[in-house]
């Protein structure tokens, strides 16, 4: 297991030089920062070479990025124009995000799961073939449409929570936002469960075990689970990448303070250290997430570690 640890963690490296250069260049081409300035900031020439000697705008595009990955690797995501340390932002506002996206992998695993093993269980009966409907459903509808049935439903015509906004702690009003980010990743575990399960209870070992007169509930928890919960496992790897990126519409929809809400007010205002900064970010996180999958993953199947 330390070796196949060890060479996922060297696979990481050139990941993350390649995806934040290809960000970095992005942001870059939009043009100098400077051009963001109101017209009054472009008239004091002192305010203007300030910001060109903190930002290392007259050094060459290589320059600037190897300088801006010495300072990821002392902790220093940069600084706005307005002085506002990235990284401060960051820490304020990462638990919120994480406090929504653990909620939202909560929902989409245990509901999930539970549903796609009942649906396995009850093959082509009425639960099996509506669990399958309502995945399609959830596949289908855009994260933005849903959010809006969701606030008005939940938000404003029962009035169980309010439309948008959390309270601090662990309050019900993550839960709709959550179920929001979590709805379309909530679909294929559902369908990837059931399937995954169903090939898994056909299998020799399976049937030697019904033979050997073994409890339908002993044989589904000891073997057909284990073996089921791979593909499932997988597929978070992939998930992971969503969540993130679907944090971005979903805290902007319903006002949620977190790194996603940031990121979108950033591109608005075209700050691009922030932008800059908060990929970076995800992406360390994205990588990190990525490899305790494939440790989970060859904890369950051994053979993946010598693949």
């Amino acid at each position: 297991m330390g070796r196949f640890v060890v060479r996922r963690l060297l696979q990481i490296i050139p990941i993350f030089f390649g995806v934040t250069f290809l960000v970095y260049f992005l942001v870059s081409a939009l043009g100098s920062p400077l051009d963001t300035l109101s017209p009054q900031q472009k008239r004091n020439p002192a305010y203007l070479e300030f910001l060109t000697e903190q930002f290392n705008l007259n050094d060459p595009f290589i320059v600037q990025y190897l300088k801006y990955i010495g300072n990821v690797f002392t902790g220093d995501l940069g600084t706005t124009f307005a002085g506002e340390s990235v990284t401060e932002i960051v820490i304020t506002r990462m638990p919120v995000t994480a406090t929504l996206a653990g909620t939202a992998l909560v929902i989409e695993l245990v509901l999930g799961i539970v549903i796609g093993v009942i649906a396995a269980r009850r093959r082509g009966k009425l639960f099996d073939n509506a669990s399958l409907v309502i995945a399609l459903i959830f596949i289908a509808i855009p994260v933005f449409v849903l959010a809006f049935v969701m606030q008005w439903l939940f938000g404003i015509k029962l009035g169980w929570v309010v439309p948008t906004g959390v309270s601090e702690g662990w309050p019900l009003s993550y839960i709709v936002p959550a179920f929001v980010l979590a709805a379309g990743s909530l679909a294929y575990v559902i369908r990837i469960t059931r399937q995954s399960l169903l090939e898994t209870l056909n299998t020799d070992f399976i049937r030697t075990a019904r033979a050997k007169g073994l409890p339908a509930g002993t044989i589904l928890r000891r073997y057909g689970l284990r073996n089921s919960l791979i593909p499932v496992v997988v597929f978070l790897g992939l998930d992971i990448g969503a969540l993130m990126t679907g944090a971005v519409v979903t805290e902007g929809i319903f006002n949620v303070p977190g790194i996603g809400q940031q990121l979108f007010t950033s591109i608005k205002q075209q700050e691009a250290v922030v932008i800059v900064g908060i990929v970076t970010l995800f992406v360390i996180i994205f990588q990190l997430l990525n490899l305790l999958v494939d440790v989970i993953s060859a904890a369950l199947d051994p053979r993946i570690r010598y693949e």
